[in-house]
C-alpha cells in the first residue's frame, strides 16, 4: 500500500472507531478528525505511541476541514449523526460536510477518497429526511471526487452498537419486546469489525475507486426474528408484541426532543423498510471478507443482560 496518512473524519463514532482500529493493525498514520476530541482520546489506544492523532474540526469550515486533509493520502469520511440537534443538521454534517470534504480532498490531491454511507441510500425521492441526505451526501461526494469508493454498510453490531444493545435493555426491563408494526421488515446486521476491514481493503486496491459496496452480513432477518434471538442470547422469556407504526411514529416525534432521544420519527419510519443489500451489489466477499455472523459476536457482550448479570450462566453438562 503506498497510502501512509489517512485521515479519518468521524472517527469517534460507531463505525468510525472500527475504522481507525482496522488502519492502525496495518500500520498507518492516522488523523482522528473529530467536532468534539474529548470523545476521540480513546482512539489513539488503537496504535502505537504517536501513530494516530486526534485533531479538531468543524465540518462547517472549509479550511478547518482541509487543514484536517493536508498531508494525507487517502481520507475517509465516517462521519454523521443519528438524530437532528441544535445546529447538528442532516443537511450540514451529511449533505454539506460530505461535500467539504470532498472538494478539500480533491484540492490537495488525495489519492483515495472513502464515504461510509448506508444501505438504502439509493432511494432517491425518499420522504425520510435521514435517508434523503444520505443519497445526496453520496451525490456530494461523487461530484467533488468522481473517483470516490463508497461503503454502505447496513445495520452495524459490536460491542457498543445501537440496535442489540437498546433491544437487549428493552428485553431485560420490559414485560414484552414490541416490534414496529408486524416486524416483517428485514435487516441484514453487518459486524463492524467487518466495516473496518473493507475499510482497509479497498485503499490497498485503486480498482476499487468508482465503486459502490454493499455490505451485509451473512443472514437476513426479520426485526421479530431479531427481537426472538436477543431474548435467546440473554436468556429470556418473554412475548414479542407489534406496535402499529402509526402510534411509534407519533411516540418518536415526541421523543425526538428529548435531550438524547431513545427513538426519533425517521428512525420508527426506517424500521419499516428493509435493510438489506440489493441482489448482485458488490459486497463483503467481492473484497475478500468472510462476514461474521451476528451469533458469533452477541454472546461477547449481551451476556450481561442476562438474569443475575453476566457471570450467571449454567456451566455445559
Amino acid at each position: 500500500m503506498s497510502i501512509r496518512q489517512v485521515t479519518v473524519f468521524g472517527g469517534s463514532g460507531f463505525i468510525g472507531r472500527a475504522i481507525v482500529r482496522a488502519l492502525a493493525h496495518e500500520g498507518l498514520r492516522i488523523r482522528v478528525a473529530v467536532r468534539r476530541i474529548e470523545l476521540a482520546e480513546a482512539t489513539k489506544t488503537a496504535g502505537d505511541v504517536g501513530q494516530i492523532t486526534v485533531m479538531r474540526t468543524n465540518l462547517r469550515n472549509t479550511a478547518s476541514v482541509a487543514a484536517a486533509i493536508a498531508g494525507s493520502e487517502a481520507v475517509i469520511n465516517a462521519a454523521g449523526i443519528p438524530f437532528q440537534r441544535g445546529r447538528q443538521r442532516y443537511q450540514t454534517i451529511h449533505v454539506a460536510g460530505a461535500r467539504a470534504i470532498a472538494e478539500a480532498a480533491s484540492a490537495a490531491g488525495v489519492e483515495r477518497l472513502v464515504h461510509v454511507s448506508g444501505i438504502g441510500a439509493d432511494r432517491r425521492g425518499s420522504t425520510n429526511r435521514y435517508v434523503q441526505s444520505k443519497v445526496e451526501a453520496e451525490d456530494a461526494i461523487v461530484a467533488g471526487f468522481p473517483t470516490a469508493t463508497i461503503l454502505r454498510p447496513s445495520v452495524a453490531f459490536g460491542p457498543d452498537d445501537a440496535m442489540f444493545n437498546r433491544l437487549a435493555r428493552i428485553a431485560a426491563l420490559a414485560p414484552f419486546v414490541p416490534v414496529v408494526g408486524s416486524g416483517s421488515a428485514k435487516v441484514q446486521p453487518v459486524f463492524v469489525g467487518d466495516i473496518g476491514s473493507a475499510a482497509v481493503v479497498v485503499l490497498a486496491r485503486p480498482e476499487t475507486a468508482k465503486t459502490v459496496f454493499e455490505l451485509g452480513g451473512p443472514r437476513v432477518y426479520t426485526y421479530r426474528e431479531i427481537a426472538a434471538l436477543v431474548l435467546r442470547e440473554i436468556d429470556r422469556d418473554k412475548p414479542i408484541l407489534g406496535v402499529p407504526a402509526v402510534l411509534m411514529k407519533i411516540a418518536g416525534f415526541f421523543a425526538q426532543f428529548l435531550p438524547v432521544p431513545p427513538l426519533t420519527y425517521d428512525q420508527v419510519d426506517l424500521l419499516t423498510q428493509d435493510n438489506v443489500a440489493r441482489p448482485g451489489a458488490p459486497g463483503l466477499a467481492a473484497l475478500g471478507i468472510q462476514a461474521t455472523a451476528a451469533e458469533a459476536i452477541l454472546p461477547t457482550y449481551l451476556d450481561r443482560f442476562r438474569a443475575g448479570g453476566r457471570y450467571n450462566q449454567q456451566a455445559p453438562a
